[in-house]
This record gives structure tokens, sequence and C-alpha cells, in this order.
């Protein structure tokens, strides 16, 4: 398999999904922005659950439209990480809801690859654990493009790295190429710098959620930051880990207010379990 340093070495489809998968093996630390009690149920169930990326549930709903190939959409499967060690505050915004149970877990690079190396089989879930199936994986970074749809001369991003497809042939509607799918975002979503455990699965399946084992090397490795307007859990998994040093502050604790919904409405909701 060739090495790519960079993304303007590509030129074909192949090349630029080679470049992306060793891209994505190369983090320091993967970070997923989640909420305390999602995160309770991935650390006691010791698995972790990843989404279809057509379903209604997902923000982006263009991704599945118009990027790659809306069947490959219905067997591939993602779960969503960011890279750089920076707070984002749009992802607190947007994954941490509420505000005041909003976390970032952290897995250091050695454990993520031993995670994605350990993955043999996966679980379509519907409720809990079904059918068990073989799949493929890969731990990549995604590429977002900026130009006309179907396009000749799109732009690439990648972190701080852009090319034109203008004149690389092999490129040429990159972002409808079925074989790209789950690989490429539009330009919108680049703020996320997204790394990307994705899965596809040999048939399609009604189920909008597969499940993966979560190894205890993994559970050990991580690390929480808690979310600017975070409340402290009265919870043993989180006593247990701010005495082993495991949680730490946002640095944005106490100066950042997000308003919820909740803050427009007149009716006095509960939050839903």
């Amino acid at each position: 398999m060739n090495q790519f340093k960079k993304m303007n070495e590509v030129q074909n489809v192949e090349n630029l999904i080679q470049y992306l998968q060793q891209k994505g093996q190369n983090h320091k630390y993967y970070y997923h922005y989640t909420t305390w009690d999602s995160f309770e149920k991935i650390y006691q169930n010791k698995s972790f659950l990843l989404t279809r990326g057509n379903s209604l549930n997902i923000n982006d709903q263009h991704e599945a439209l118009m990027k790659g190939s809306y069947y490959i959409w219905n067997k591939t499967y993602i779960g969503s990480f960011s890279h750089g060690s920076s707070e984002n505050m749009a992802m607190w915004g947007l994954y941490g809801q509420p505000p005041q149970d909003a976390i970032r877990i952290a897995i250091p690079k050695a454990a993520m690859l031993e995670w994605v190396k350990a993955i043999e089989k996966v679980f379509i879930w519907n409720g809990g654990p079904t059918n068990q199936t073989q799949a493929k994986i890969a731990l990549t970074d995604i590429v977002y493009a900026s130009g006309e749809t179907d396009g000749g001369n799109l732009s690439l991003y990648r972190d701080r790295e852009v090319i034109s497809t203008k004149n690389i042939s092999g490129l040429c509607s990159v972002d409808r190429d079925k074989k790209m799918t789950g690989y490429i975002k539009n330009i919108a979503w680049r703020y996320e710098n997204e790394v990307r455990l994705r899965i596809e699965l040999p048939d399609c399946y009604s189920s909008e959620k597969i499940m993966i084992d979560v190894p205890e090397i993994v559970l050990n490795s991580m690390t929480i930051m808690k979310g600017p307007s975070f409340e402290p859990q009265n919870s043993k998994l989180y006593l247990q880990l701010r005495e082993f040093g495991r949680i730490e502050e946002s640095t944005f604790t106490h100066l950042l207010k997000f308003r919820s919904l909740c803050n427009y409405c007149v009716h006095n909701f509960e939050k839903r379990n």
C-alpha cells in the first residue's frame, strides 16, 4: 500500500481513501463529545453504538443524500470522533445537550488503534445486541468538499491542507463516487475535524444502530473533560474517576452559557430518560 505524506500526492479515489485512513490512525488523541449519561452506558456496558449514516437521527442529512452512494449508506454505520486538542465550542453546543451534562471523552492513540484492531464482529442493535456479522472496518479522517456537486473543480480540505480536483482526472466528481461513501462531507462541517470509525456491513439491515465491544484497555485509558456548564454528578463512576485524576475541567468553566430550547418555552419540561 502506498504511503502519502500530503494530500496533493493523491491521484485518484483509491489514493484519497488510503491517505485519509493513514491520517486517521495518526492522531495523538481521539475526542468524542457526548453527555455523561451516554458515557456511563459506554463505560458500564463496555460497548459503543454506531449509527447508520442515512439515519434521520443524524444531524447532517446532506451527506447521505449528496455524498457517496445512498445504497452504500444503507449498510454503512459511523462513530464520530474529532482531532485537535483545543475545545470546540460548536461541538459542546451541538452534542453536549443539556449543557450541564456535557462531557468530552479523550482516547489516546495507542488505545484507539488497539480498539479498532480488536473489532472482529459487530452486533446488530435492536434495543439490545442481536445478530453478529462480519464487517469492513476503518478508522479514517474525513475530507471536506467545497464547490458544485458533480463538478470537475472541487476544493478538498483536510486539516490545514487543501487541493483542487481541476487537473486531477482521477478525482473528477469524487464527492459522488460510491467508494467515497462515509469519507467525504460538505465544507460546512469542516469545523468538526472529524475522525470516523466507519463500519460497512456485507448486507443491509433495518436497524439504525450497531454495537461494538469496548476493550478494558480503552476504558482504562479514557479521560473526561467536563463541559463549561457541567454540574457534578452524584454517581459512583464519577467519584471514582475524579479520585483517580481522570476528570478535568474545561478551560471555559463558568465562562460559557449556551441557551437551550427550554429557555424559550413556557412549559416546565423534565429531561426524558
